[in-house]
């Protein structure tokens, strides 16, 4: 394969952004991470406009870093396929994703129409954490995706009356309609005051924060939501832990019916646990939602994240 001139590459256009760099303890069968975000570059030769790829980011001490790989340089074959002409999901799902200690191939252009091969063996991913500033503490598989922190009021469910912060995270193949993983993630509140939760104010409050969402995701993706649509159901589960992050807790179980960013709308299933934090002044409320039912191996990990909450370092 020919490598792109210097121009066109500057004249590429970036066509999408791999999943974030950012696992817990590793086993054979864990995810791993080479530490570099990939995006692909627009191509006129190809029929799909699929070009060859960029390196976005480059994780500082990953294996990227440590081989020398930088922001900016060109990858035009993964494990000795070429990358120009397929579409960068399939290229993460078939060969950039794997598990701990396998290893990956990127074939790169230089600037003087030379290429290089980098072969580079992939390392549990850094579990996401909260800030140190916080006074509580929980962590989230590093290949999850996280959000930037929300202040409450929220922008799309301005009328929920809380003070606080929401954290979210989600799933690696979120958006991935085929993957059992669509849809599936958490969100955090860290909330001002100590508050019981009741089955039917957390209906009230899921209704004001889904039916802000699908208005936002309707204005974002050119759909006009039926807002009449978005339900929420809950009841206490009496059979539910009785703890979170060492606190007494109470724990909701139910689903909710949103709009995806299609315009389709969904019936997640959902768990809620809700403790007052002592000595804090303020409640902490994990979310757990997910199309699978709650026997389904994804709730498996938002459990394991729930887990590592505590009230205080």
């Amino acid at each position: 394969m020919k490598a792109q001139t210097s121009a066109s590459i500057l004249a590429a256009v970036i066509l999408a952004v791999s999943p974030p760099i950012l696992v817990p303890q590793a086993s054979s069968d864990e995810p791993g991470t080479v530490g570099i975000g990939l995006a692909q570059l627009y191509s006129d030769q190809q029929p799909n406009k699929r070009g060859p790829l960029v390196v976005l980011k480059v994780a500082e001490a990953s294996p990227g870093a440590k081989a020398g790989i930088q922001r900016g340089d060109i990858v035009i074959a993964v494990n000795g396929s070429p990358a120009t002409g397929r579409e960068l999901a399939d290229i993460n799902a078939k060969d950039i994703q794997g598990p701990v200690g396998g290893t990956l191939r990127l074939t790169f252009a230089r600037l003087d129409g030379s290429q290089s091969e980098i072969t580079l063996t992939r390392v549990p991913y850094t579990p996401h954490t909260n800030p140190a500033s916080d006074p509580f503490v929980y962590s989230v598989p590093g290949n999850w995706g996280m959000d930037p922190r929300w202040s409450f009021p929220l922008p799309w469910s301005p009328a929920l009356p809380y003070h606080g912060v929401e954290d979210l995270a989600y799933a690696p193949n979120f958006a991935d309609t085929n993957s059992p993983e669509y849809h599936s993630y958490l969100f955090f509140w860290w909330i001002e005051g100590t508050r019981e939760f009741t089955a039917g104010q957390l209906q009230g409050d899921m209704l004001t924060y889904f039916r802000g969402l699908a208005e936002e995701r309707g204005k974002n993706n050119g759909f006009a939501p039926d807002l009449s649509k978005v339900s929420a159901e809950y009841s206490a589960d009496p059979q539910g832990r009785e703890s979170l992050g060492g606190s007494p807790a109470r724990i909701f179980s139910g689903t909710v019916t949103i709009y995806d960013t299609h315009g389709k709308t969904i019936k997640l299933n959902s768990e809620v646990v809700a403790s007052a934090c002592p000595g804090t002044g303020h409640t902490a409320v994990f979310f757990g939602m997910s199309l699978e039912p709650r026997t389904a191996p994804i709730w498996k990990k938002l459990d394991a994240s729930r887990d590592t909450f505590r009230c205080s370092r």
